[in-house]
């Protein structure tokens, strides 16, 4: 969960230095920092998308340890 966090923040940074470097019209800054950008997101995307890291799919790895008969 923590690591979601720290790429969520991430991303939100990044867009925010975008936006600076579109300010300033540095292009160089701008693809560099979008580039890292696209990579943080398809990275979060992956970790959203993957079973083990949904509830559901925790709960069901998990089944036998909540029910002891």
């Amino acid at each position: 969960m923590k690591t979601k966090a720290e790429l969520i923040t991430k991303i939100s940074l990044l867009k925010q230095k975008i936006d600076q470097c579109l300010d300033d019209r540095d292009r160089e800054g701008f693809i560099r920092l979008s580039y890292e950008l696209k990579v943080c997101q398809r990275y979060l995307g992956s970790l959203m998308n993957n079973p083990e890291n949904r509830l559901k799919g925790r709960l069901e790895q998990n089944r036998d340890k909540f029910f002891h008969l």
